[in-house]
């Protein structure tokens, strides 16, 4: 039997396996990643994400590789009754709050080659594909991972932590102690994958056809195709569907047909909402669908993986350095399922006004859009539990914070690229280290913390960065704050309206992090 030492094991590897392994990877953690199939998988399965993935994804990526494999979309997300009336348009076209579009669209083995590319980078980075994680066992101080290769032999694999990215059927979720809430929700599609052979206008590029005689979806499917989504009827089954003819049948009123179109994948999924209870039992972790399910209605389930795999990441670095108690790791369930569970359940909200198939009902549903009696969608969530700031002083805190274009030390880019990553004072026209103590200083220095003034004069102090297109200006005016603290996964621990107010949050930082901190080891 073989033998091996990892800082972490992962069990899995798709996208939400990559993301978590490049970040340990890039801290210097030894990482093994065991993925069952020997082969990556070629076919498209999510097809968007949000700018804020965009953002967490240009922590591993560099810009022109995420700009390559994604589409922006130039309109409006239209929802069309049977009669192709426009019962609802959501501008998909703007820029988000991260410095990226609000709504790409991709491909998702394009996205994984090169998320794929930044993990083999990583020399400590150990990606094992056809090992198939057969046996689990915990301990106070290790866990022991038994995998399996395709010649049958065995390697033990000796992790201090263990996470899960191994989908629904999680191998480690099954040797957890866990309880699923199951939302009660399940519908059948079709989901086709097209590659077009001929040059067409797309408008609107995102189409929601709410026809009770077969909801439809049509998007983007990233650089070069397009995605149906076909919802299966009372009495059909998964078998009646999910059929080569089937498919080429419900895609010819869109005249996509075999002379000008490449049928690249049909496939049937049962759209789902429920979530784990708990995604850490001692020394396992749980994410992405092994921790969750969320329909695609809002275009959320991958997001989802991904921000788990980048909360994850900040807080097992802290551990591993023996900076941080293992305690931090319980505030990951804490922070991230109650997001989660806000949009699996406005996922479904907007599922069930979509997936009505009784003609009375649909009338009854377009009839309350022409007169606006349909209920407001529910805002976007943010973070509200864990690791933010409990004081009023506090404005803000659980939100995304803004990233745009600078300049620094020479360089020109989006703000994380040229200066980086990590916990983030940042003030305007004004130094925020004034007013703090030389204490609340050097603690906030020992989590890896700066200390940056944003300015729309190009000064050369080292703590000053240029707001090229003043967009920092603009944002700092709109929201009233004279500085924000940021945490490494871009949330606001807290802003705050005056300078004078940030010593209150440094110093509520420093209480709720002291709680977990070494003091012994930090630094």
């Amino acid at each position: 039997m073989n033998h091996e030492n990892v800082d972490v094991a992962i069990v899995g590897y798709g996208p939400v396996s990559k993301l978590l392994a490049a970040l340990l990877g890039q801290k210097g953690w030894k990482v093994g990643v065991y993925e069952r199939f020997p082969k990556t998988y070629i076919l498209p399965r999510a097809v968007t994400f949000d700018d804020e993935i965009a953002r967490i994804l240009q922590c591993i990526l560099p810009v022109n590789e995420i700009e390559k494999v994604t589409v922006p979309v130039p309109d409006d997300y239209v929802w069309v009754n049977a009669k192709r009336e426009t019962l609802l348009a959501l501008d998909f076209s703007q820029f988000g709050i991260s410095g990226w579009p609000g709504k790409l669209f991709f491909n998702q083995p394009q996205l994984e080659e090169v998320m794929d590319g930044a993990c083999r980078k990583q020399p400590n980075v150990n990606v094992r594909l056809g090992h198939e994680a057969v046996g689990l066992t915990e301990f106070d101080d290790h866990v022991e991972l038994a995998v399996r290769d395709e010649n049958g032999e065995v390697t033990e694999v000796f992790a201090k932590y263990v996470v899960g990215c191994d989908g629904a059927n999680s191998f480690v979720r099954k040797n957890m102690e866990h309880t699923i809430t199951d939302l009660g929700f399940a519908a059948d599609w079709l989901v086709v994958d097209v590659i077009p052979q001929e040059e067409r206008e797309w408008s609107p590029m995102n189409l929601q056809v709410c026809d009770p005689a077969r909801p439809t979806t049509v998007v983007s499917g990233g650089p070069g195709r397009r995605r149906w989504e076909f919802m299966a009827l009372p009495g059909e089954t998964k078998e009646d569907l999910n059929k080569e003819e089937v498919a080429w049948k419900l895609l010819e009123p869109w005249d996509i047909t075999p002379a000008n179109s490449i049928l690249e994948r049909h496939a049937v999924y049962t759209f789902k909402g429920l979530w784990v209870d708990e995604w850490r039992k001692g020394r396992l972790m749980l994410a992405g669908d092994a921790a969750h399910l969320t329909p695609p209605f809002m275009g959320q389930g991958l997001c989802s993986g991904l921000r788990d795999s980048m909360n994850l990441a900040w807080k097992l670095d802290l551990v591993l350095s023996g900076k941080a108690a293992d305690q931090i790791l319980e505030t990951y369930t804490e922070e991230r399922k109650p997001h989660n569970q806000t949009l699996v359940e406005a996922a479904l909200y907007l599922g069930k006004m979509i997936c009505i198939t009784d003609p009375v009902a649909a009338a009854k549903r377009d009839e309350d859009f022409f007169s606006g009696n349909v209920p407001p969608f529910p805002d976007f969530p943010h973070l509200t539990e864990g690791i933010f700031c409990r004081s009023e002083s506090g404005l803000s805190t659980g939100k995304l914070s803004f990233q745009s274009k600078v300049n620094h030390e020479g360089k020109t880019g989006l703000f994380d690229d040229v200066v980086g990553r990590g916990w983030m004072v940042i003030g305007l026209e004004d130094d925020p280290q004034k007013g703090l103590s030389q204490e609340q200083i050097e603690f906030f220095k020992t989590i890896g913390g700066r200390f940056i003034t944003i300015s729309n004069n190009p000064g050369l102090e080292a703590h000053t960065v240029y707001d090229v297109e003043g967009k920092y200006q603009q944002y700092f005016k709109e929201t009233g704050f004279a500085a924000v603290v940021v945490r490494p996964d871009f949330y606001l621990y807290g802003g705050c309206a005056s300078l004078a107010d940030l010593p209150v949050v440094v110093e509520d930082l420093v209480e709720q992090m002291g709680t977990y901190l070494n003091t012994a080891t930090a630094g």
